[in-house]
C-alpha cells in the first residue's frame, strides 16, 4: 500500500510519504508526528542522493524548514548557498559539482561525507526541536473524515502553516526561475513577501527593493542569477523560516477542527 504526497501533484515541494509493504496495516488514521517524520526521512534521502541544480538546493533547504517548524538555524541557508564548495558537494555528478567549484571532490565519498555531516549538524537537531514543540499539539490521528485515511491532508496537521508553508513555496520557485522584470511586477513580488512571512521581513524593504541602483533592483530585472539565490538566502529564507516558527510555537490550532467548515452565524 502506497502512501501518497499531499503536496507533489501541485509541486509545492519534495514532501513525499514513505511507502508501506504491509497491505494489512489498518490506516483508519495517519499519526501527525509519524507522517512529519517520513517527510523528514525523505528530504534527508534527497540530499544523500544528491540534486541537479542549485535551484533544487534552495528548494530542498526550503522544504526542510517546513518540516523542522522553522527550527533551522537563522542563516544556514546564506551559510550553505554562498559556500560553493559545499553547494558542489550536494550535486550529484562529478561534472556539476565541478562546473560549480573547481575544487570540489571528484569522487562520491568526499561529497557523502559532507551531505551526512549536513544532516548531523543541521536537521537533525532542528527536527528534534519540532518534534519537541509539536508532540503536545498535533493530534495524533487524521485530519481526513473518511475511514482507511493514508495521510494528514496538513502539515504536521496545521492548516495555518501549511498554507503558509505552500504560499511560500510557491513564490520560492517563481522567483528562482522567472523573477519580476518591470516595477509594477517588482513591487506585487514585494508586497507577496510581505505577507507570505506576515511581515517578518525588516523595515524598509519594500523602498529596498524598488531602488533602481540596489542589488534586489538589478538581481530582479536581470532573471535568475547565483546573486538573487544569495540575497533570497540571506534575507527571504531567515523571514520565511521566522514565520513558519512562529505558527508552530504560538498557533494553538486542532487539525480536527480548524479544517471544518465554519457555520455561518444567524442575521
Amino acid at each position: 500500500m502506497r502512501m501518497t504526497d499531499p503536496m507533489a501533484a501541485d509541486g509545492h515541494h519534495a514532501l513525499k510519504w514513505l511507502a508501506s509493504d504491509d497491505g494489512s496495516v489498518d490506516r483508519s488514521f495517519a499519526a501527525g508526528l509519524d507522517s512529519l517524520r517520513a517527510q523528514q526521512r525523505h528530504l534527508q534521502q534527497s540530499l544523500r542522493d544528491g540534486f541537479q541544480t542549485r535551484t533544487e538546493v534552495l528548494e530542498w533547504c526550503h522544504a526542510v524548514d517546513v518540516v523542522s517548524g522553522g527550527q533551522t538555524p537563522e542563516t544556514w541557508h546564506e551559510d550553505l548557498v554562498k559556500d560553493r564548495w559545499e553547494v558542489a558537494c550536494l550535486m550529484a555528478e562529478t561534472d556539476d559539482r565541478v562546473a560549480i567549484c573547481d575544487q570540489a571532490p571528484r569522487d562520491d565519498e568526499t561529497a557523502d561525507a559532507f551531505r551526512r555531516r549536513l544532516i548531523r549538524k543541521v536537521l537533525l537537531p532542528a527536527f528534534q526541536d519540532a518534534t519537541e514543540m509539536l508532540r503536545e499539539r498535533v493530534g495524533e490521528f487524521s485530519d481526513e473524515d473518511v475511514k482507511d485515511a493514508e495521510r494528514i491532508q496538513y502539515v504536521a496537521g496545521r492548516p495555518r502553516l501549511h498554507q503558509r508553508a505552500v504560499e511560500q513555496h510557491g513564490m520560492l520557485r517563481r522567483t528562482l526561475r522567472d523573477p519580476p522584470g518591470v516595477e509594477s511586477e517588482v513591487m506585487a513580488w514585494a508586497e507577496d513577501i510581505i505577507h507570505m512571512t506576515e511581515g517578518h521581513v525588516r523595515s524598509g524593504f519594500i523602498e529596498d527593493v524598488l531602488d533602481r541602483h540596489g542589488n534586489w533592483w538589478h538581481s530582479l530585472t536581470r532573471g535568475p542569477s547565483v546573486r538573487l539565490e544569495w540575497l533570497l538566502a540571506g534575507e527571504i529564507f531567515p523571514a520565511m523560516n521566522a514565520t513558519l516558527s512562529e505558527l508552530v510555537t504560538n498557533s494553538n490550532e486542532l487539525a480536527d477542527v480548524a479544517g471544518r467548515a465554519k457555520e455561518v452565524p444567524p442575521g
